[in-house]
């Protein structure tokens, strides 16, 4: 249940609740009656459970996600996926006729061949030398993939494991021992990590006596024609590319634009696609709200294309710095969805509502909304005292939970407070400070 953050609409709400209790009280009390009212217009102060949260809306995104563009104009000559479809980083996903295309991109092919046939030819001058180039990049991609693994393990709270383990079970043939493992994601262990420092200070220590090596070698070619070499066919490898439409990253093809035989120019998109196995909601919170928000905070999301279907996330990011939207400051706050989604479609950038649980629930006291009153000095209640007189006790309240509302003030559990009718001259609550 939603704490209500804006005193003035909590006012309102408690206000028309009062003034209908007071009309619904009045018309059930006739002359005849009304001398029992007091004894009857009386509730006890209850304690309920309840939870404080956060609402706000975003948008249901992916990550990554990818519009691919052509990089040229031709006639596609095949496409090979469509929508649906499984793809890997480096997969070609459509690919352009060459002859359609200019003659520099036509021709890019046999440029690259020539291009790595001179790199191979400078390089050859010194086997020892090129070895040491080649050794030294691999290596320097093994220390940085290391160190990228490293850093995703200490910073991704979703890191896939297994865990096994040895359970004993009755057979007909009586008990027997059997392995169990199960597959799940959560933040990385100690002995993760301490693998993952271990492998990337080793993969550091090659590293370097590479560079050492290469550096020792490298006057035999002239690096900067091996440079220029290598760039020649980076240069052409690029022009080979744009043929084509490639998988930038595992994932799944959304949409596909192209059909063989179709014009397409330069820029125009071809391809949707995203990794669905990891998505989030990107939404908008309030000021006043930001500061309970924490990491790892549990929240409930519902989208308005799939009425009835909850989604389950955490807070995994939490902008500090706000930004002025229509006149309201806002923090940029990211929700992460759980991975355990089924085989449900989810359309992305579908409207979704998010319900942020910002503390569990706990007991708090409830009195019923008509025993809330108000006046200059704030909210109130009658606490009526074993001598049937009564006195006043400051409140301040809450969320409302159905015909109760929330309070914290002097009273305990048990307690009967006065609730208010007609006959009392209860005015409702002005929500703008004071009775008027």
């Amino acid at each position: 249940m939603n704490f209500l953050k804006n005193k003035k609409v909590r006012n309102w709400v408690i206000a028309i609740a009062l003034a209908a209790a007071a009309v619904m009280v009045g018309s059930m009390v006739s002359p005849a009656n009304a001398g029992d009212l007091a004894a009857e217009a009386a509730a006890d102060v209850v304690s309920i459970n309840i939870a404080q949260t956060v609402e706000a809306s975003g948008t249901l995104e992916a990550q990554p996600f990818a519009r691919l563009s052509w990089k040229t104009g031709g006639i596609v000559q095949k496409v090979n996926v469509q929508a649906g479809d499984q793809v890997h980083a480096g997969d070609t996903l459509a690919e352009l006729q060459p002859s359609s295309t200019t003659a520099a991109i036509a021709s890019a092919q046999a440029d690259l061949v020539t291009a790595q046939k001179n790199l191979e030819d400078l390089l050859a001058s010194n086997t020892d030398f090129a070895q040491a180039a080649i050794d030294l990049k691999e290596l320097r991609e093994e220390y940085q993939d290391a160190a990228d693994y490293l850093d995703y393990l200490r910073n991704d709270r979703r890191v896939p494991q297994t865990e096994t383990k040895l359970i004993l079970h009755s057979t007909p043939k009586g008990y027997q021992y059997e392995y169990k493992t199960r597959s799940f994601k959560g933040p990385a262990t100690e002995d993760m990590l301490i693998e993952a420092e271990n492998d990337l200070a080793l993969k550091q220590a090659r590293y370097e006596d590479a560079r050492r090596r290469y550096d020792r070698l490298k006057d035999g070619p002239n690096a900067q024609d091996v440079r220029a070499a290598q760039a020649r066919v980076d240069a052409a490898q690029a022009a080979v590319n744009s043929l084509s439409i490639i998988a930038p990253f595992d994932g799944q093809v959304l949409s596909v634009d192209d059909q063989a035989g179709d014009t397409v120019t330069s820029g125009e998109l071809s391809v949707n696609m995203a990794d669905m196995s990891r998505l989030y909601i990107r939404t908008q919170v309030d000021e006043s709200d930001i500061a309970n928000i924490k990491l790892g905070n549990q929240a409930e999301v519902t989208l308005d294309a799939l009425p009835g279907l909850i989604l389950i996330g955490r807070v995994a990011q939490i902008n500090p710095v706000g930004e002025s939207i229509a006149g309201l400051v806002k923090y940029s706050v990211r929700i992460d969805l759980d991975e355990d989604r089924g085989d449900i479609f989810l359309p992305l950038g579908a409207t979704a509502n998010v319900v942020i649980q910002v503390r569990d629930a706990s007991a708090s006291l409830a009195v019923p909304i008509t025993a809330i009153q108000n006046d200059s000095s704030g909210e109130f209640v009658w606490l009526l005292q074993p001598d049937g007189s009564s006195r006043r006790v400051d409140v301040v309240s809450g969320s409302i939970v159905g015909e109760l509302v929330v309070v914290t003030g002097e009273l305990g559990e048990g307690d009967q407070v006065q609730l208010v009718a007609r006959e009392s001259g209860f005015q409702p609550p002005n929500p703008f400070g004071g009775n008027k």
